[in-house]
């Protein structure tokens, strides 16, 4: 019987969250390149908020450091963004955040305590 803690953790990587949203100008077509390790969840985030089907959205990443998923969900978002503004002006819009921006916005491991209760029989 006992209690455990576990200290919090940021999501602390050499690049911040980036991307480039460029129109196609043909059916909504869009080519957004971005630092993301959701991939095809940013391509149903952008496809929706542009009211396009998927396929209309390709999605790529260029290269990706970290594998502990500071940037797995949270980044799309304002990359999402970022494809509005680009579908608004027809034109690349280009976006990245500066450090205290992407510290405030993407992840991290939240503190926690653990209390447990061990029981087991003599066989």
């Amino acid at each position: 019987e006992g209690e455990m803690r576990i200290g919090g953790q940021e999501h602390f990587y050499l690049e911040t969250c980036a991307c480039i949203c460029i129109p196609k100008g043909e059916k909504g077509e869009m080519e957004i390149i971005a630092s993301t390790q959701d991939i095809g969840g940013l391509q149903i985030y952008a496809s929706t908020a542009l009211s396009v089907p998927a396929n209309r959205i390709t999605a790529r990443v260029k290269r990706l450091g970290g594998g502990f998923g500071g940037k797995e969900i949270r980044c799309d978002f304002p990359y999402v963004a970022v494809a509005v503004a680009a579908n608004t002006v027809q034109a690349p819009v280009r976006a990245m955040f500066e450090r205290s921006e992407d510290m405030v916005n993407t992840g991290a491991r939240q503190p926690f305590k653990g209390i447990y209760k061990v029981g087991f029989t003599s066989e």
